[in-house]
């Protein structure tokens, strides 16, 4: 995310910099997080192609790398989307809207969003205990170590939620809007 011209003159103040800057970082950790999953599944699953082909044998391990990476890859997608205002929504009735209840009706959504990912990201716990106990055949990892990816994606979003409201209440949510992209900022 680029900061706007006031952001970088001063002229923003410093909570709303604060905050932009948290949405940014939440991005761009869970950006990494993505990119660094999606390498891995893919290597993992060339290297098996070409030992299968090449050595006429078989990696199994290989086909256990995407049942413990593909979890955070779509967690972490789903973070950076929320981080940056490109999730999925319908905004036609809300753009519509008045600035005084369109504060209010993003306030509310974001409040019902922060306290519905922070009960998903505690029951996710309960998951994680469960999951704990099951172990991939080859590996030995627990599963548990796939199922954290949904409680920290659940957190991230009820951060991000929670940076939303804050941005609202301190005028900074014009910052908010969702960023446009033609392509990825230079990957």
């Amino acid at each position: 995310m680029k900061l706007s011209e006031e952001s970088r003159s001063g002229e923003v103040g410093t909570p709303t910099s604060l905050l932009v800057s948290s949405k940014n970082i939440i991005y761009h950790a869970s950006k990494w997080i993505s990119i660094v999953s999606i390498v891995a599944i893919f290597l993992s699953l060339l290297l098996g192609v070409v030992v299968r082909y090449v050595l006429s044998t078989n990696l199994g391990w290989v086909t256990e790398v995407p049942n413990l990476l593909f979890p955070w890859l779509t967690m972490s997608a789903i973070v950076a989307a929320a981080a940056r205002n490109e999730h999925i929504g319908v905004e036609l009735v809300v753009e519509k809207l008045p600035k005084f209840p369109k504060k209010i009706t993003v306030l509310a959504v974001n409040v019902i969003a922060m306290i519905a990912f922070g009960v998903m990201a505690v029951h996710g716990l309960d998951v994680v205990e469960i999951a704990g106990t099951q172990r991939l055949p080859i590996t030995r990892i627990g599963m548990s170590w796939a199922y954290w990816s949904v409680v920290i994606g659940f957190m991230g979003l009820a951060v991000v939620s929670l940076i939303n409201i804050a941005m609202v209440l301190t005028g900074g949510d014009q910052f908010s809007e969702p960023q446009t992209s033609h392509g990825e900022d230079g990957i």
